[in-house]
């Protein structure tokens, strides 16, 4: 059993990140996020107390580590199938998303990941093709490559790996850089995260858009509506904005029958507006300057996606971006939608 880990983890979603990942059982864990060098994200728990940092904005945010709760949140989905051993619930996504989408194993020989012998697995099916190298020794996977259907490519590789050996409990604690500011963290209020509001009623809210109109969900009623949390500075939001976009270029939601809202969170509107241009999206942006829909949506990491039916009740919801989230999501509007 992996009791402690060290990793250094490539990943590639169009964009490729490099993740620093250190952990120790039950609740101690460092993810550190960098692209070209540059450090994007920092996600550190030292057992008690949860700190997000954002090494751009140089904010922060803290939560206290609850211990009788699993550790569920965006930030593991930067970690890989290294995040697996480190949340076992998040080995059971990871595995229900595989018996979802492939029928066929097929061993496919061995080879090398760097100086490490793997044996070579491809799971295929209706969700693409996934290939697996694990170790011959522990079984762990050093690499992944996954092509979806529609020909997107999304790669794992790790670069370096130790399991079992000591971490110092210095590799936990969060000292502020110099200049950072602390900021409020969006409260959980009484629900561990947004997936707990599956059937329940959609929390309503009015929010402003980047144009300054106010949009309320109460008002959208009887459409389908498709909410994506994000920021301009997360990695994962980054890779599936396209997918968002090409919702809001769906021809239901052109004729309104779809109505797909990006709700961002807590950035200023002149850092959206020029992230939204830059990018050429077209797609609705509200918001959510206090975070109060974050946390009314229980928002524990993002991106997240929120499905909401004719009713206005909560029909899904998708933490992260993982291999396959995008042909889940197109799957369940589709089906919504009555195509």
């Amino acid at each position: 059993k992996v009791q402690s880990l060290r990793a250094t983890v490539q990943l590639k979603m169009g964009e490729t990140f490099v993740t620093s990942v250190r952990f120790v059982r039950p609740r101690q864990f460092s993810v550190q996020v960098t692209q070209n060098g540059k450090p994007l994200q920092s996600f550190v728990s030292d057992g008690t107390t949860y700190t997000q940092y954002d090494p751009e904005r140089k904010e922060y945010i803290q939560q206290p580590v609850k211990q009788d709760e699993p550790i569920i949140g965006g930030y593991l989905s930067f970690a890989g199938f290294a995040a697996a051993a480190l949340e076992p619930q998040f080995g059971q996504i990871l595995e229900g998303f595989a018996q979802q989408n492939f029928d066929k194993v097929q061993q496919k020989g061995t080879q090398k990941v760097g100086n490490i012998p793997c044996r070579v697995v491809e799971l295929s099916g209706q969700g693409g093709t996934m290939t697996l190298f694990l170790g011959q020794k522990d079984g762990l996977v050093y690499r992944m490559v996954f092509k979806s259907r529609d020909g997107e490519t999304y790669e794992e590789l790790v670069t370096a790996m130790q399991v079992n050996t000591p971490v110092p409990s210095t590799a936990f604690a969060f000292k502020p850089p110099a200049g950072a500011q602390k900021r409020e963290a969006p409260q959980a209020a009484g629900r561990e995260d947004t997936t707990q509001l599956k059937g329940q009623p959609a929390p309503d809210f009015t929010l402003t858009d980047l144009e300054g109109n106010e949009v309320s969900l109460s008002s959208l009623r009887g459409k389908v509506v498709f909410l994506d949390f994000w920021a301009t500075w997360c990695p994962l939001c980054k890779a599936s904005l396209p997918h968002t976009q090409a919702f809001s270029q769906h021809e239901k939601a052109k004729s309104g029958d779809l109505v797909v809202l990006a709700v961002n969170a807590q950035e200023e509107p002149d850092t959206v507006r020029k992230f939204v241009q830059e990018n050429g999206y077209s797609f609705r942006v509200l918001l959510d300057r206090e975070g109060s829909v974050l946390s009314a949506y229980r928002v524990q990491g993002i991106p997240t996606f929120v499905l909401i039916d004719r009713e206005g009740k909560v029909s899904q919801v998708w933490v992260g971006f993982a291999p396959g989230t995008e042909k889940q999501m197109e799957e369940a509007v589709q089906k919504m939608l009555g195509n």
